[in-house]
């Protein structure tokens, strides 16, 4: 705690040398670094920024993390294997301020002439492709964010950490152990993961996006699957699946709001005498109408 605070302590009178003004969504930032002193994206910082300011937006933080970067204060690589570029505190802070940031702070120069700098004018176009998709991520984050008051005991994580003595060659298994108890790999866990075995957060991150068994966004309480396989299809699984989506709100690949179902096609279910069929958690349906839908589904809770 007294580290995290000196760092912060540290961020927060650079800025203020700089006579950069410290906003909440800002200050936000500033604490999520301080706590998390390691290799982070822009995604993941976000995502812990947003638990501190929940109306913080995409493009606010890549403002900031280009702005902390110019400043020195960040350093930046691309992860490997990847396009996605990685930051990291550098402890330090550049002797002079780059102009577009001190000319912006006074007002020398308008907005409209900062936009046209190169850094500008590609920030500019990253800020409204990233408001483009602010909604998008919005839905997500929300979704992630709902369960976090299911996942707020981390005992359970403790005790999977335990069985395996916290072998960082047993990685793989306790990611499994982790997703077998919450249905995902919530970002929030794999921090805490991370720092219990004193693994890297991208280290963990590689491992849990190669291996395709892994589920990095929130799933439903249960599966509904269903077959798009020729015998299916013939018999008019496209119907069935449309019914399926009409009553759920939701499209094949997404999860309800309600986190309960989540909705996936598959070639096969190996049940084509009974086809079109769908499949709930490991019970088989043989083409429900829309109002047996409603009472299957009501009986999972």
């Amino acid at each position: 705690m007294e580290k995290k605070n000196e760092i912060l302590s540290f961020l927060i009178s650079s800025l203020k040398s700089r006579q950069v003004k410290l906003t909440s969504t800002r200050k936000a930032i500033l604490e999520v670094l301080a706590e998390n002193n390691e290799e982070m994206d822009v995604d993941q910082i976000y995502f812990l920024a947003h638990k501190k300011s929940p109306n913080i937006g995409m493009a606010t933080v890549y403002r900031n993390i280009n702005m902390l970067h110019k400043l020195g204060m960040l350093a930046k690589k691309l992860k490997s294997g990847s396009d996605k570029a990685a930051f990291s505190l550098t402890g330090k802070l550049k002797k002079d301020v780059p102009e577009e940031i001190k000319d912006k702070r006074k007002n020398k120069i308008s907005a409209s002439n900062y936009s046209q700098t190169a850094d500008g004018e590609i920030l500019r176009i990253q800020g409204q492709l990233n408001e483009a998709l602010n909604d998008l991520n919005k839905i997500k984050i929300e979704k992630e964010l709902a369960l976090e008051n299911v996942i707020n005991d981390f005992s359970k994580l403790d005790k999977i950490l335990e069985t395996h003595n916290f072998e960082k060659s047993n990685l793989i298994q306790i990611l499994l152990d982790v997703q077998g108890q919450y249905n995902w790999l919530p970002k929030h866990t794999l921090l805490y993961i991370g720092k219990k075995m004193e693994v890297p957060l991208p280290n963990i991150y590689g491992i849990a996006s190669f291996y395709k068994f892994f589920n990095l966004e929130p799933r439903g309480k249960h599966s509904i699957l269903v077959c798009t396989g020729t015998a299916c299809h013939v018999r008019g699984s496209v119907n069935l699946l449309q019914r399926i989506v009409n009553v759920l709100g939701v499209n094949p690949g997404d999860t309800t709001k309600d986190l309960r179902f989540t909705l996936d096609t598959v070639n096969c279910l190996g049940c084509c005498a009974i086809g079109p069929v769908m499949m709930v958690d490991d019970k088989y349906y043989s083409d429900p109408s829309q109002a047996d839908l409603n009472k299957i589904l009501k009986n999972y809770n």
